[in-house]
């Protein structure tokens, strides 16, 4: 597959820059809808009962319930266009002969450890505060029904905040205090750097010597990240596989069906069915594949307005949002519910609102501050390390 890649080339590129066309503003709703749904199912664990604690008219709650129970599903949808973003700029550097370790690393680290540490910091700081304050013992040491938080205390050590650094949380480390959702991010790290190195360690065009270093790297990096990692890896691979594929010529009544058709799916696959887990997240992560790559069908240049403004907005800031929401979160509950948790009446739901736009409004906030500055940062970062004209 990777030869007829090479041979073939790039598929035949649209009429207008990628990042100017409707798939573009798609895939970004869809980003950004992915990161409000984990934020969604974090929330509502955190603040409000668990469906099966509900005594009267369940029913009328049941389809809040299920909008906030997709957190995982959301994840897979990240990794399937992690696939797709961060593969495709591999195969694009390598076809302008333009590859090289030290510009990928540079973006891939800029990228992610721009929110990361402030990130890090802040949790750090809720924490901190949390555990002081010591309104919610319960949640905070491990032992809350809420699914969402582990042992705080445990796990706010300088020890973890390093590992997290450097992308080994889940590996071999916890994620650092409450921050859970942190352990996707090593996920996304190590997929960064095996993905090269096993495309070097077959690429026909390669070196044997460099192909041969790239094996042993592959594996290396495969041993340290373990088993669980690399069962996930194939899901991410589906986004680099898609970035291979040539966009399908289809109207957008087809886009429009294969949304509706792929919603029902999604939702689906968060019940508890009676197969393996990871077969679920595959199933998924196919029909991931799928929706992207009908979405990708839309080449034709956007119409500015409030929907692709919309879009646009929302995965601007989408990333920041999924790394800083939950200390903040657990802090909020601590103050004003202590160890207990709402039952969803209208009151509490407009309280649960209210605080649920803060989040976003906070989440906006840091990073408006470390996100939107990633490009700056990174020109910086690439001026530094280039060598100075003789």
């Amino acid at each position: 597959m990777i030869a007829a890649f090479e041979q073939r080339g790039t598929p035949s590129a649209p009429r207008v820059p990628f990042a100017e066309t409707d798939a573009s503003v798609l895939l970004d709703l869809v980003r950004g809808l992915a990161a409000v749904i984990v934020l969604l199912e974090h929330w509502r664990n955190i603040f409000f009962l668990d469906y099966p604690q509900l005594t009267g008219h369940r029913a009328v709650f049941a389809p809040f319930y299920l909008l906030c129970a997709a957190g995982n599903q959301a994840v897979i949808i990240f990794f399937v266009l992690s696939g797709y973003l961060i593969g495709g700029s591999v195969f694009r550097m390598l076809e302008r002969g333009a590859w090289s370790w030290k510009t990928y690393l540079t973006h891939r680290l800029v990228r992610l450890w721009i929110v990361l540490v402030p990130g890090l910091l802040l949790c750090a700081l809720w924490d901190g505060l949390g555990l002081r304050l010591g309104l919610a013992p319960a949640m905070y040491h491990g032992r809350s029904v809420n699914h969402m938080v582990g042992d705080v205390a445990a796990n706010y050590t300088l020890g973890t905040f390093g590992a997290n650094l450097i992308f080994l949380q889940h590996i071999r480390a916890a994620a650092f205090g409450s921050d859970g959702p942190l352990w996707s991010l090593a996920y996304e790290f190590w997929y960064y750097m095996l993905f090269p190195l096993g495309l070097f360690a077959v690429r026909a065009r390669t070196a044997v010597p460099l192909r041969a270093a790239s094996a042993m790297l592959f594996a290396a990096a495969a041993w340290l990240v373990g088993a669980q990692v690399m069962a996930m890896f194939p899901i991410w691979l589906f986004g680099t596989a898609l970035a291979m594929l040539p966009a399908p010529k289809l109207k957008q009544s087809a886009r429009i069906a294969c949304g509706l058709l792929y919603l029902p799916i999604f939702f689906a696959l968060g019940r508890r069915l009676p197969l393996p887990l990871l077969l679920v997240e595959y199933m998924l992560g196919a029909a991931t594949f799928g929706l992207l790559w009908v979405l990708l069908s839309a080449t034709g240049a956007y119409r500015p307005g409030p929907g692709a403004r919309f879009s646009r907005g929302l995965a601007r800031f989408s990333y920041t949002l999924y790394v800083v929401h939950l200390p903040l979160c657990v802090l909020v509950a601590a103050l004003v519910l202590g160890d207990a948790r709402w039952y969803p009446t209208a009151a509490h739901l407009a309280a649960g609102a209210a605080i649920l736009i803060l989040l976003i409004g906070y989440a906006c906030g840091v990073a408006w501050l470390t996100e939107f500055r990633t490009a700056r940062v990174r020109d910086w970062a690439e001026g530094r390390f280039r060598p100075e004209p003789v």
